[in-house]
């Protein structure tokens, strides 16, 4: 059986734009459940440009937004 729950979260600035985002992927599967995978991606913009970062339970990685 696979279950996945997934939460994203954001800040918002008065003029209405998305300043941060922040959103988390988790998936459990296996026999009882006993295998977990997790990725995270979490962005922040300022001015015209931005810093994205991701991990997961394998890679981890920061870069600029594209």
């Amino acid at each position: 059986m696979i279950n996945a729950k997934v939460i994203v979260k954001r800040v918002i600035s008065p003029d209405e734009k998305i300043v941060a985002e922040a959103k988390s992927v988790a998936i459990v599967s296996g026999d009882n459940e006993s295998t977990i995978n997790q990725d995270a991606t979490i962005e922040i913009s300022f001015g015209r440009s931005c810093s994205r970062s991701y991990s997961s339970s394998s890679v981890s990685r920061a870069s600029t937004c594209r």
